[in-house]
Order: structure tokens, then sequence, then C-alpha cells
């Protein structure tokens, strides 16, 4: 019928390794996840939904053979930041209560912020040539744990033992503080 048709070789925009389609994948699930943590009304179940979001974000960072951030992604998001979201919800809250209302549509909103930053990005990340390029700049074991707590604990002009501490201290008050605040005074408990 069309004997002179040939079909140009395109090439191909993504790449299709079992690592890429894996990538892909777990980024959809960040991307959806991600946008139902903002799209539902139950505050409860949008905090679920970040669950699975910092999930599937350690996933990634196994992807990416960084083991130590991955855990560390897990330990203090997953197990540290939104289990007391969570509890605090459930302390706080009364679940039956309908969503607060606003004058302007959340959806349109968040539409536009939405927009807004990927603008942003696409602006701020379209001039590096070097981001498309594929060369790798951290030597090798850079993201290996000995050498990141090396770097973490080191006294040195790279080393970050002074922020260290003083997250730690901070997170020693925020415990203090929390104890206080939960504890009932003897007034209230007669």
């Amino acid at each position: 019928m069309f004997p002179n048709l040939t079909i140009p070789d395109f090439p191909l925009s993504f790449p299709l390794g079992g690592m890429d389609i894996a990538f892909y994948a777990v980024a959809l699930v960040i991307l959806v996840t991600a946008v139902m943590t903002v799209a539902v009304k139950n505050i409860l179940q949008s905090a679920v939904f970040l669950i699975f979001s910092f999930v599937t974000t350690a996933i990634l960072y196994l992807l990416l053979h960084a083991e130590f951030i991955a855990l560390a992604q897990v330990m203090v998001y997953v197990g540290g930041v939104v289990i007391f979201v969570v509890f605090t919800i459930l302390l706080t809250s009364h679940l039956g209560e309908d969503a607060f209302t606003t004058k302007v549509p959340r959806i349109f909103t968040a539409f536009v912020i939405s927009i807004a930053f990927v603008f942003v990005m696409i602006k701020c990340i379209l001039p590096l040539p070097e981001l498309s390029s594929g060369t790798v700049a951290a030597p090798d074991n850079y993201a290996s744990l000995e050498q990141f707590a090396l770097r973490l604990l080191g006294y040195g002009a790279d080393g970050f033992v002074i922020p260290f501490e003083i997250v730690s201290i901070l997170l020693l008050m925020t415990l203090i503080c929390a104890i206080t605040v939960a504890r009932r005074s003897k007034e209230e408990k007669e």
C-alpha cells in the first residue's frame, strides 16, 4: 500500500533500563501521594499520604545507593515527624468535624502556587548544562556511611560537629518542653 514508507529512528528521550523504570515508578508514586496529601480534606488521611510519600522518597534514596539517607528519611521523617503529627491530630482535633472553609477556593490557590513553583524550578534548572551532562561531581564513596560519619562528626572545615550538637540540644529542649506541656498540674489532677 505504501511501499516507500520508512519509519525514522527517533532517539528515546527517556532511558528505559530497569533502574530507570523503577525510578519513574517511584517518582510517580511520590507525585501521587504528595498531591493526595494536599488534596484530601481529612487531616488524618493527609498525614497517612504524607507517610507514604516519605517512604517512597526513602525508596528513591535506595535506588540512588544512599542507604544511610534512606534510613534517616524513614527514622526521622516517618518515625518522628509524621508520627508526632498523627498523635497531635488525634489528641487535639475532633475527627468528625467538617473541614474549615475559606473564601478563596483551595484547589485554585494550590494550582496557581504549583504552576508558579514549576516555572521557578524550570527557570533555575534549565540554565545549568552540568545537570544534563550525566557526569558525577562527587568523589567515590562520598555518600558512604563511613564518609558521612567522618564529615558529620569532623572538626575540620568540612565537619559538622557544632551543628550536630546544636541540633541535639534543640531536640532535648523540645522534648523537655513537650513533657512540661503534657504533664498535668496538681490543680488539673484534682
